[in-house]
C-alpha cells in the first residue's frame, strides 16, 4: 500500500500558489493606485504652475526683480489667489540666487530653504535657455520628498522678463495628501497578507487532518479487501494441502510401526503444519481459536534454538540465545507464538546470511508491563520507508515469499494481547521485539 504523499504535496503547492498570486494581485493593485495618485498630483501641479506663470507677465517680473513695491503687491495677490484656490502649501518666486522675490509663506527668511534639496529641478529651469517662443516648455515636477512629518511635491515653472529670458522661477508646492490613505491601505494589505497566510496554514492543517482520516479509511478498506482475498486464497490452498498432509501422516504412521525414529518427527511436523494451515484459515475467516496460557519463555526459546541451530549453521548463520537473568513466564498460545518466532528467526537468518559471520540472537526480558522477546539479526538493516510498510499484507522485498508472514504474525500477537515492534536502520542491525503480557497479568 503506497503512502499518498503526492496528493498532499499537490494541495500544499496549489494552496501556496493561490496565496502568492492573490497577494501579488493585491500589491500590484496598491502599486497602480500609488502610481496613479502620484501622476494625478504631478499633472495637477504642472497645470497650476503653467496657469500661474501665464498670469505673471514679463513686465511684472522685470519690475519685481528691480524691487518695485507695487509689482510685489500685484504678484503676491496672484500667488495668494493661486494658493487659496488650489489648497497649496506655498506658492513662491525665486531668482537664480535662490532668493525669494515673493512668497505666500509667512517667513523671515529671504532664501528658499529647500533650494539644496530641489537643486536639480531649479537649475534645469535656468539652464534650458527657454524663450517665449518655446511652445514645448512644461513645468518641472519633483518627486515626493519628506520635510518633517509631511511629504511635499513641487512644480517649478520659468518666468520671463521683458527681454524674453528666464530670470526667475515660480514654485507651486503642495502636501502629498494621499500619503495617509496609502499608509492605511498598505497597513490593510499587510494585515490581509498575514490573514491569507494564516488561512492557508489553517487550511493546510485541516486538509492534513482530513487526509489522515481518508488514509485511515483507505487503509481499513485495503486491509478488509486483503483479508477477504486472503480468506479465499487460504480456503483453496488449505483444501489442497490438507489432503497431501493426511497422506504423508498416514505414511508416517506406517513407518512408525517399523520403529523408525524419523516417523515421529514427520508426524509431529505434519500435525504442526496442519495446525498452521488451520490457523490461517481461522484467521482469514475471522475466527480466533487461540489457546492462551502461561509459557516458560526461556525454555520455549531454547527448544526453538535447538531445532533450528543446525539448519541455520548450514547457511553460515549462528543462532544464539542469551539466557535471561530470572524465570520469565508469558501468556500466549504456544503454537501461534512458535509460528511467529520461527518466521522472525528465518527472516533474520535470510538477512544475516548476506553478511560474513551473520548472527541471529534471541533475548528475553521482563518489564513492569510486558515480557519482551527480541530477535536481532546482523543483516543489512531496513530503511525507515520499508519499516512503515513491512507489516502490510502482500508487501515483500524478496523475490520469493507471499508477503503475508509479518502481517499474519502481527495479527496473531495482537490476538494474544501483545504487539510487535521493529528497530532498524540502513546498514543494520535489525531487532524485532514481541511484547506479551506476563503470566500473572489478567487480560480480557
Amino acid at each position: 500500500m503506497t503512502v499518498p504523499g503526492k496528493r498532499t504535496l499537490i494541495v500544499i503547492i496549489f494552496t501556496a500558489v493561490i496565496i502568492v498570486l492573490v497577494n501579488l494581485a493585491w500589491w500590484f493593485f496598491y502599486a497602480r493606485i500609488e502610481t496613479g495618485l502620484e501622476d494625478q498630483l504631478s499633472h495637477r501641479l504642472s497645470a497650476i504652475a503653467s496657469l500661474a506663470a501665464a498670469n505673471i507677465h514679463p513686465a511684472l517680473v522685470t519690475d519685481l526683480r528691480r524691487g518695485d513695491f507695487n509689482a510685489f503687491d500685484s504678484t503676491l495677490v496672484i500667488l495668494e489667489n493661486t494658493r487659496a484656490a488650489d489648497s497649496l502649501s506655498e506658492v513662491f518666486i525665486i531668482n537664480s540666487e535662490d532668493t525669494y522675490l515673493a512668497t505666500t509663506l509667512l517667513t523671515q527668511d529671504s532664501v528658499y530653504y529647500l533650494a539644496a534639496l530641489n537643486r536639480p529641478y531649479i537649475d534645469s529651469i535656468f539652464e534650458r535657455g527657454w524663450d517665449l517662443s518655446d511652445i514645448s516648455r512644461q513645468p518641472v515636477v519633483t518627486e515626493g520628498y519628506r520635510v518633517g512629518d509631511i511629504i511635499l511635491k513641487t512644480a517649478f515653472a520659468p518666468l520671463y522678463d521683458t527681454l524674453g529670458t528666464v530670470t526667475a522661477v515660480l514654485g507651486v508646492e503642495a502636501d502629498v495628501d494621499y500619503t495617509a490613505v496609502l499608509i492605511d491601505l498598505r497597513r490593510n494589505l499587510y494585515m490581509s497578507t498575514f490573514i491569507s497566510i494564516g488561512a492557508g496554514l489553517v487550511f493546510g492543517f485541516f486538509f492534513f487532518f482530513i487526509q489522515r482520516r481518508l488514509n485511515a479509511a483507505e487503509r481499513s478498506l485495503f486491509l478488509a479487501r486483503s483479508q477477504a482475498a486472503l480468506g479465499r486464497m487460504v480456503a483453496v490452498v488449505s483444501h489442497e494441502i490438507k489432503n497431501p498432509l493426511m497422506i504423508i501422516r498416514g505414511s508416517a504412521e506406517r513407518l512408525r510401526k517399523t520403529g523408525r525414529r524419523e516417523a515421529e518427527f514427520i508426524i509431529e511436523e505434519t500435525d504442526r503444519l496442519n495446525r498452521i494451515v488451520t490457523g490461517y484459515l481461522d484467521f482469514a475467516s475471522g475466527k480466533n481459536k487461540l489457546t492462551i496460557g502461561p509459557i516458560d519463555i526461556p525454555e520455549f526459546l531454547g527448544k526453538i534454538k535447538d531445532q533450528f541451530q543446525k539448519e541455520l549453521a548450514l547457511k553460515r548463520v549462528a543462532l544464539k540465545a542469551e539466557p535471561p537473568p530470572a524465570e520469565i513466564n508469558a501468556l500466549a498460545d504456544p503454537t501461534a507464538l512458535r509460528q511467529v518466532l520461527i518466521n522472525l528467526i528465518l527472516n533474520g537468518a535470510e538477512a544475516a546470511a548476506s553478511r560474513p559471520d551473520g548472527e541471529v540472537i534471541l533475548k528475553c526480558r521482563q518489564t513492569e508491563q510486558n515480557i519482551i522477546i527480541e530477535i536481532t539479526d546482523t543483516g543489512p538493516g531496513i530503511s525507515q520507508k520499508e519499516i512503515a510498510a513491512i507489516f502490510e499484507p502482500f508487501y515483500t522485498t524478496r523475490t520469493s515469499g507471499s508477503g503475508l508472514g509479518l502481517f499474519h504474525s502481527r495479527r496473531l500477537i495482537e490476538n494474544m494481547h501483545g504487539r510487535i515492534t521493529v528497530k532498524s536502520k540502513t546498514g543494520g542491525p535489525t531487532a524485532f521485539q514481541v511484547h506479551l503480557p506476563p503470566a500473572d497479568k489478567r487480560v480480557s
